[in-house]
């Protein structure tokens, strides 16, 4: 009866609304943990004197938002997985140059995360007209392209697909179907051209069916494509890697100095 009386049924807001707001209210403050199970709908409709048609419209809004998930037969459930922060700073490279390791591996271990890897593809391909317009090339030149299914936890992360440009990266480990243990970035270096600055493009949107079926996504998940691009010294394009993240799994963080301030860790 305690929770009949948390909705008003005069408000100017629907009862599906008002039920979402309890709920995301109660996940926000970890009154519901991360992982646990929200009742059932026939209880939800007991609880709250509501019909399942007003409950179902309350947990799908919370679907869209990405806050709970749905597992048929199984019921409803609050996301698990905490996000993991991707930090960019002008000294990003530093992390796989200490470690030997990829920069995503690397990330995944500082947030207690085991990350993995698929190799899904390697070959010479014509350049998508944004890449080439960055990698400073003619739309449709051939470029040589990894690409790659990122996991952590054994669970799909980023889909990440890596343009090189022919001068770098013909008849290299770069064109090599084998395993890049120190990823690309290292072997970019050990070519001798190791990357001056660089810059990255953020873009939220909806994934494709492809997309949602690599990357696992429930529904109303977002993806967040990230392009980051590394120049040499004398502002040639050294590469064009194309992430695209599932955004339930990320937040992104940017550290920034002053001149005269120390750099960021």
């Amino acid at each position: 009866m305690a929770n009949r009386s948390m909705l008003d049924p005069t408000s100017d807001r629907s009862l599906a609304d008002q039920l979402a707001d309890i709920l995301r209210t109660a996940i926000h403050s970890g009154s519901r943990s991360q992982g646990s199970q929200l009742p059932s709908e026939r209880e939800f409709e007991n609880d709250y004197g509501v019909s399942r048609t007003v409950v179902r419209d309350a947990l799908d809004a919370l679907v869209l938002e990405g806050l709970v998930v749905k597992r048929k037969g199984f019921g409803t459930f609050v996301r698990r997985l905490p996000p993991v922060r991707r930090v960019s700073s002008r000294n990003r490279h530093d992390l796989h140059r200490t470690a030997d390791k990829p920069v995503f591996d690397v990330e995944a271990a500082l947030n207690g995360r085991v990350p993995s890897r698929q190799l899904l593809s390697v070959g010479r391909e014509q350049a998508p007209a944004d890449v080439a317009q960055w990698l400073e090339i003619e739309i449709g030149a051939i470029v040589v392209v990894r690409r790659r299914l990122q996991l952590l936890d054994d669970n799909p992360a980023v889909i990440s697909a890596s343009y090189y440009p022919l001068w770098l990266a013909e008849g290299t480990m770069l064109e090599s179907s084998d395993a890049l243990k120190r990823g690309p970035d290292a072997e970019i270096e050990a070519l001798g051209h190791p990357p001056a600055w660089g810059t990255e493009v953020f873009r939220a949107r909806m994934p494709n069916p492809q997309e949602r079926r690599l990357l696992a996504l429930d529904a109303g998940v977002p993806v967040v494509r990230m392009l980051h691009i590394d120049y040499t010294e004398t502002n040639r394009p050294l590469q064009v890697a194309d992430d695209l993240y599932a955004a339930d799994q990320h937040e992104f963080a940017f550290m920034w100095t002053s001149e005269e301030g120390p750099a960021p860790a």
